[in-house]
């Protein structure tokens, strides 16, 4: 009994770096294969295009949060520069692109997106993440569905109206004007101030909403702002400008013919909006910690959550940002408090 004990001690003693070496294989491979089962195919289906930073900062934001080894796809519907009536077939092309596709999750990022195909996800079992949705999600009825959730974009205006209250010390009442142009995602946006667009108070501020997608209605806006009286002009969104011949004009062009021509200082909302050639600071919404909401949303749904448990959110905070050279050139001075706080470009 014992000469046995002994042989069959010696007996694995012998086999055990061959069977060390097969546990550790098989371990490698259960380690691997989880990760590969992990990757998941997404597809985002974008309102605008590629070039848009708002587009390309929530995008960084996603995969911030979701990481590099998932399959991401895109799809733009560059609905910026497109006429409408061009509108229904990208959305026909993108859903397409789904079909063809079959990934595991999809985004539809913006207003455009959302209200372009939601009916069509309403119908499918396909979780959906939306992002960037400026309208109530009661008016798509997608705020109640199985496999919706999402990002409201909610931009802050109340605190970068303040913030140009704090910089325009010399009079106590101010008028600003709020010129965006004529487009869905500006209506929607505006009437999360007032719903009617109408112009309002805000405690010694008086506010008046202004509407185009002419360019020279715009400059005309802009001209003659000082003259009606105004303080300042907030600068919204300014990607569906036309000119006289139905042309689209680029964005760059507009807010840089606002920048060179503008008699009064003109803030932001949205990060994207300033810079040297743009609008010259503000609290403005930060498109990568939008992004981020988004991403944390698709983290659960990827680790098995079901879309309807989880809540909508929004962004409750934003990003202090200025153009060094634009708050120079109106020679105004922002607190100390803010400053210090806030991000500075050139």
């Amino acid at each position: 009994m014992p000469d046995f004990r002994y042989r069959n001690t010696w007996s694995i003693t012998i086999e055990s770096p061959l069977k060390t070496e097969n546990m550790r294989y098989l371990l490698f491979l259960l380690i691997i294969m989880p990760l590969k089962l992990m990757a998941a195919s997404v597809l985002i289906i974008e309102s605008y295009h590629q070039e848009y930073e708002w587009d390309k900062n929530y995008n960084k934001g996603i995969v911030s949060i979701l990481g590099n080894e998932h399959d991401y796809h895109h799809f733009y519907l560059d609905t910026k520069r497109l006429p409408q009536p061009l509108f229904i077939a990208r959305a026909e092309s993108a859903w397409e692109a789904f079909e063809k596709l079959k990934p595991d999750l999809v985004v539809l990022a913006d207003d455009n997106a959302i209200k372009l195909l939601h009916k069509r996800f309403v119908n499918t079992e396909m979780p959906v993440v939306f992002l960037g949705l400026n309208t109530n999600p009661r008016t798509y009825n997608i705020h109640n569905q199985k496999n919706f959730t999402g990002v409201l974009e909610r931009p802050l205006f109340k605190r970068s109206l303040l913030l140009a209250n704090q910089l325009l010390i010399e009079k106590t009442d101010k008028r600003f004007m709020v010129l965006f142009d004529n487009s869905k995602t500006s209506i929607a946006s505006l009437e999360q101030i007032t719903p009617s667009l109408d112009s309002i108070k805000m405690g010694k501020v008086s506010l008046d909403f202004v509407l185009t997608s002419n360019f020279s209605a715009w400059k005309t806006c802009i001209s003659e702002a000082k003259e009606k009286g105004y303080d300042a002009i907030f600068i919204g969104l300014y990607h569906t400008i036309r000119d006289s011949s139905g042309n689209h004009v680029s964005p760059e062009q507009v807010i840089a013919w606002t920048r060179e021509h503008s008699p009064l200082p003109h803030f932001g909302f949205w990060e994207f909006t300033i810079g040297p050639d743009k609008n010259i600071g503000g609290y403005v919404l930060d498109a990568y910690l939008h992004g981020q909401h988004a991403g944390r949303l698709m983290k659960q749904i990827l680790e098995g959550s079901s879309p309807d448990s989880l809540s909508l959110v929004f962004d409750r905070k934003g990003l202090y940002l200025f153009s060094k050279s634009g708050i120079e050139r109106w020679e105004l001075k922002v607190p100390d408090n803010i400053s210090k706080n806030a991000k500075w470009i050139d």
